[in-house]
């Protein structure tokens, strides 16, 4: 396999209950929101977005807000209401994307134009993942599971407040089925069909929740073997130990099904896992 290069971009952060993201098995919808929760109690979170430079092209893992969320570049409450459509979900999720930090922006600063885009791949319709689908709109093909596309349009209660239609009506985005029976769930997606980018299922979080599994060989590889590393979204591994030069953010830990699939699918050697909340990793 050839050489893969992955950059990491962070679209700005979003500040949100500590039960969201550590609720575990005691998880409680009503916390999550934060409505009982003080400013202070809250944490602020990173929003993680992938470039996967390799034989294939340029592909886009995730993309994180739009810039309507925060016009200006810093907390605008009027502006996020409107681009997330919905006020509980606003009072979950209260969002800062600085100047220059979505992904179009990113993107733009390293010459990669919305052309250059091969395909962009969703682990998950939630609005940190989906919010800023229409800033990659002109990619060639965008990719969701067929799985979470029915989770996120099943008619619900919850998620129709969690998912917004808007955030990807009049894309191109397109669903896709399993083609594979990787990870406990027994669930995959080849995006390619070579085993270098597959979609792997780990539901819990949301039904058609995927990390992605990269294989190749990175510019660091001096011994020519392959390298595997997982991207995995919103389903997190702790670290037990901050990693040198990132800075101190909260990590999440999906912890109870998501966190258990993904386990699954780490059990190999020389893996390494990147997930959606992970510190911020300086370049």
């Amino acid at each position: 396999m050839s050489e893969i290069k992955i950059h990491i971009f962070h679209i700005g952060k979003v500040c949100v209950a500590p039960e969201l993201p550590f609720g575990g098995e005691h998880y409680s919808e009503l916390k999550a929101s934060g409505v009982l929760d003080r400013k202070s109690k809250r944490l602020w979170l990173p929003v993680s977005a992938y470039l996967i430079e390799c034989a294939h092209g340029n592909v886009l893992f995730d993309r994180g807000w739009h810039r309507d969320m925060s016009p200006h570049g810093v907390f605008e409450r009027r502006a996020q209401i409107r681009s997330l459509g919905s006020l509980p979900l606003y009072f979950t999720n209260q969002v800062v994307v600085e100047s220059s930090a979505a992904i179009d922006e990113q993107l733009a600063a390293r010459g990669v134009a919305p052309v250059d885009w091969d395909a962009v791949l969703l682990s998950h319709l939630d609005c940190d993942h989906a919010n800023g689908l229409k800033l990659v709109a002109d990619a060639k093909k965008i990719l969701v599971s067929k799985d979470e596309l029915r989770f996120a349009e099943n008619g619900s209660p919850v998620n129709r407040i969690r998912y917004n239609a808007d955030w990807w009506r009049g894309t191109k985005m397109q669903t896709f089925d399993w083609n594979g029976l990787m990870g406990s769930a027994g669930r995959s997606y080849d995006v390619f069909g070579d085993g270098m980018l597959v979609m792997v299922n780990i539901p819990g979080h949301s039904k058609g929740l995927c990390a992605l599994r990269i294989t190749g060989r990175t510019g660091g590889c001096a011994d020519g073997r392959l390298r595997e590393k997982i991207v995995g979204a919103d389903a997190a591994l702790r670290h037990r130990r901050r990693p040198r030069g990132a800075e101190k953010v909260a990590r999440v830990d999906q912890g109870t099904e998501s966190g258990a699939e993904l386990r699954c699918v780490h059990r190999q050697p020389r893996f390494r896992c990147q997930t959606g909340r992970d510190y911020i990793i300086k370049e």
